[in-house]
């Protein structure tokens, strides 16, 4: 693994450009594809998964309730509301070998485009699949792939999930109400997620 120089700058931009392993830096080009991906994976995915969970409770009063009701339970609502709403609705995979799914052979090096967001709401996993549950996760539910599976779950799940409980407690311990203003959501294929959500705080 790389080693960061002795004298190496404390944030973690200046000790991506610091860092050396036997002499070899990285590149300005791999510097850049770090930090898009930083970015991504670090702050865009969490914000549209408060931003989306926040919005599913505002929609539904009786969730809303019963979250506010149920505090202690905020990390199975969150659990519920990655899989009602995930941020990440697709990601892409490569066959390692020829193989065959649901009936379709792929050969290997053939590309996989995943609907996690779809999966999510597979009737024959989920019980009434479209309807939002947040004591749902306090059961033996299956598990949701927003964060991915096997040697692609993400790394930043454990923080995401933190992040998630901690802002929508704090948010839903005032008195929140959607504006009633048109709602958009970016331009994205794979990231779900609003450009803004107008609200008003009691």
């Amino acid at each position: 693994m790389p080693a960061a120089q002795p004298d190496a700058p404390s944030d973690l931009l200046g000790a991506l450009v610091a860092v050396s392993d036997g002499g070899d830096a990285l590149t300005e080009e791999e510097l850049l594809a770090t930090c898009v991906l930083l970015l991504v994976a670090g702050h865009e995915t969490t914000v549209n998964l408060i931003g989306n969970g926040a919005l599913a409770l505002l929609r539904d009063p009786a969730q809303l309730a019963w979250f506010r009701a149920h505090p202690d339970a905020a990390p199975d609502a969150v659990e519920e509301l990655l899989r009602y709403d995930p941020p990440v609705q697709l990601t892409l995979r490569a066959a390692l070998e020829d193989t065959e799914v649901a009936g379709t052979a792929l050969s290997e090096g053939s590309l996989l485009l995943l609907l996690t967001g779809a999966a999510n709401r597979d009737p024959s996993v989920f019980a009434d699949p479209d309807r939002l549950d947040l004591a749902r996760y306090g059961s033996d539910a299956p598990r949701h792939l927003s964060f991915g599976h096997g040697i692609h779950f993400c790394l930043g799940a454990p923080l995401a999930r933190l992040e998630g409980r901690i802002a929508l407690r704090k948010l839903f311990e005032r008195d929140v109400a959607l504006t009633g203003e048109p709602l958009h959501y970016r331009e994205n294929l794979v990231l779900r997620g609003l450009s803004a959500l107008p609200v008003t705080l009691g």
